[in-house]
């Protein structure tokens, strides 16, 4: 067995663990994040990256409810969504509308630096 092949068993292996019942939203992100580091391939590595971002934003959401329940908060005081809105560097009501209407927090688009671009063919590219 060669060190590819080894790699590629290690990934497999973090990925069944990241999607086992047990395993929290946080450890399924850290988990995903080793395996990407694992990976070779640029596209495995995208791939990957690709599903520790979609896993981080439902991890986002369960942490925001664990805050808004108290769990593991000084005292047990519950989050406001001011609170949760800045941790999440959210507005407050951004934060309150992804939580109650989706799977996962998320920055805007723009604010993670994407814009609209405008995409040429690549010399010898067909439509």
């Amino acid at each position: 067995m060669d060190n590819v092949d080894m790699m590629a068993e290690q990934i497999a292996d973090l990925i069944r663990q990241a999607n086992a019942d047990e395993t929290t939203p946080t450890e399924r992100v850290q988990l995903l994040a080793q395996a990407v580091g694992l990976a070779v391939d640029p596209l495995h590595q995208l791939e990957l990256m690709m599903l520790v971002a979609d896993t981080a934003g439902r991890a986002a959401r369960d942490a925001a409810g664990r805050a808004l329940r108290g769990e593991g908060r000084p005292g047990s005081k519950v989050a406001t969504w001011t609170e949760i809105g800045a941790a999440a560097a959210l507005s407050k009501d951004t934060a309150f509308r992804q939580f109650h209407g989706g799977d996962a927090l998320s920055w805007s688009p723009a604010a993670r630096g994407v814009r609209q671009a405008v995409r040429r063919p690549v010399s010898g590219e067909t439509h």
